[in-house]
């Protein structure tokens, strides 16, 4: 944990020193007069103190600057959950800010797609259509298609469920609290590849399909979650 980020939790600890949570109205007092001194100081703003943040595991070896899919589709999953995401190679994860639910969210999000697509590419791999790729060279191009149609389809599946809880502005401030966090981070912009073999993409297109989607615990306007019934 960075200096800023331990500054960070001590001001939100003292915002949450209040009558209602024991103390005393002097000391809540003196707790909130402190943390706006330190806020003041240290150029913090409330929405930043509010932001949240979760990490998911990145094991990616990029030896290019392609675009993989893994990095596609932790985009997208960002952008429904009103998060920004940071990939930091040095660190072998990736970083997701937002306000609370959605870094959480994104995060669990991203472990299980990741997992519903590396199964589904393991079985397109024992079908014909991939055996009759006798290159090395042309099954990774039918495997990437495949992939791609399948990443294509979780995503506008997301995006559709989400729907009622998109807020661009909550993105914008998640996004502008990430910049603070990490100053030094350089936006990437994601490319597309050229599709080789539709029928491929079609079956990854139909695979993402058999991903079950569902709203989480407490109505469909709650923060959304993803179930794998693979």
């Amino acid at each position: 944990m960075s200096p800023r980020e331990r500054l960070r939790g001590k001001i939100a600890a003292l915002q949450a020193k209040t009558e209602a949570s024991g103390c005393t109205e002097a000391e809540a007092m003196a707790a909130a007069a402190l943390a706006a001194r330190l806020m003041a100081e240290h150029g913090f703003d409330q929405a930043e103190i509010e932001m949240t943040e979760a990490t998911a595991p990145d094991s990616s070896i990029r030896t290019t600057n392609r675009t993989t899919w893994r990095d596609k589709l932790s985009a997208a999953i960002a952008f429904y959950t009103n998060c920004a995401m940071l990939i930091r190679s040095n660190q072998g994860d990736i970083l997701f800010v937002g306000r609370e639910p959605g870094p959480d969210i994104a995060a669990y999000l991203r472990d299980v797609c990741f997992g519903a697509v590396d199964r589904a590419l393991r079985e397109f791999k024992t079908t014909p259509f991939y055996a009759r790729r006798r290159k090395l060279s042309t099954r990774r191009a039918a495997a990437a298609d495949f992939v791609d149609g399948m990443v294509l389809r979780l995503s506008v599946r997301l995006g559709e469920l989400f729907k009622p809880v998109r807020n661009e502005a909550a993105r914008q401030e998640a996004k502008q609290a990430l910049a603070k966090r990490e100053p030094g981070a350089v936006l990437v912009p994601l490319k597309d590849r050229k599709e080789r073999y539709a029928g491929a993409g079609s079956a990854g297109w139909r695979a993402g399909a058999d991903v079950g989607l569902h709203h989480g615990v407490g109505g469909s306007a709650a923060p959304l979650a993803i179930e794998d019934r693979s």
